[in-house]
């Protein structure tokens, strides 16, 4: 906001981002700490951004983080903490698996008739 001179509305609107931001730098740091031993438990709760990324975020998916830096001295501290937060990003370990895909006819038309049937006793 000091820097876009923003006022009422988007002023609110940074104040979310911000605040979000800062909701994700912390589940991120309480990842990285959970793959080097630390507490398992992370909160994805506290953000709409971090519940929507819980499923990305958790480890069981490749995750790809982009983070954007300046040489300008004017912008140094949202460098400097856009750098600290990219270390810790480092530190997430991930286990993404292959999601395995059964494309055998027989087995799909078993699944939908199983489908059919349990279908037609819930409506009894």
């Amino acid at each position: 906001v000091k820097h876009t001179g923003a006022i009422g509305r988007r002023q609110r609107e940074a104040g979310n981002i911000s605040q979000s931001l800062l909701t994700l730098s912390k589940v991120i740091m309480g990842l990285g700490n959970a793959g080097k031993g630390g507490k398992p438990f992370v909160n994805y709760r506290d953000s709409k951004l971090t519940l929507i990324l819980k499923n990305s975020l958790s480890g069981h998916a490749r995750m790809a983080m982009i983070c954007c830096a300046t040489p300008s001295g004017a912008y140094s501290e949202e460098t400097k903490s856009t750098l600290q937060f990219a270390s810790r990003a480092k530190l997430v370990k991930t286990r993404a698996a292959v999601n395995e895909v059964n494309e055998d006819p027989s087995v799909i038309k078993k699944l939908q008739r199983e489908v059919a049937q349990r279908s037609e006793e819930g409506k009894r």
